[in-house]
């Protein structure tokens, strides 16, 4: 007895499992078009991300049976499951929904599952565009005065505009504005008022 509900047990997670590709037919035309278009609009923008230019060697799609092709200019095939607005983002959320609309409709453990089990997407994406506080570690300001660190200063202006002390002044005279709006605001709300009142008299 205990075989057959193991069995069953195993029997469902498998058919709940959600494959990493669909069949592109339980998909409409016109979603698989969309994603066709956004496939072939991220690829040049995945091309920068692997160092090469916004122009790609082959950037193609297929929307009838969801092929792409995104070969960037220095050679390179980004990793296209890691981003979305792609094709493989896209059959991952369709076949885990799929997988959700097969569970029965109370069973929401089963629908979390599809959910969780496979997720779609950078688990864990790759930082490219970084910059590091080394590199400006040591500016001279107008004055000749340098930094002592980029990591400690704030820039409050535009590129050429000299930023010491110019963060705790503004501070400063925020705090100031607020406290006269706090203390003086409701008074003349009400000089306002009363005015408006003799006024029609």
């Amino acid at each position: 007895m205990q075989y057959l509900t193991i069995l069953a047990v195993v029997t469902t997670l498998l058919q709940n499992a959600v494959p990493q590709t669909i069949d592109p037919t339980t998909v409409d035309d016109v979603t698989k078009e969309t994603w066709c278009n956004n496939q072939k609009a991220s690829c040049p923008l995945l091309c920068l991300q692997e160092g090469a230019s916004d122009v790609p060697a082959s950037n193609d799609c297929t929307a009838s049976t969801l092929v792409y092709s995104c070969i960037c200019d220095n050679g390179l095939t980004p990793n296209a499951s890691e981003y979305s607005q792609t094709v493989p983002f896209y059959e991952c959320t369709e076949a885990a929904t799929q997988c959700v609309n097969r569970c029965p409709k109370t069973d929401s453990a089963c629908q979390s599952q599809c959910r969780t089990a496979n997720p779609c997407g950078a688990q864990n994406p790759t930082r490219v565009n970084t910059t590091t506080s080394s590199t400006m570690a040591a500016t001279a300001t107008r004055g000749g005065a340098a930094a002592t660190d980029a990591s400690d200063s704030s820039y409050t202006g535009f590129g050429d505009a000299a930023t010491t002390g110019s963060s705790e002044s503004t501070n400063n005279a925020q705090a100031l504005a607020i406290g006269f709006g706090r203390s003086w605001g409701l008074a003349v709300v009400f000089v306002g008022i009363s005015a408006g009142f003799i006024f029609m008299l």
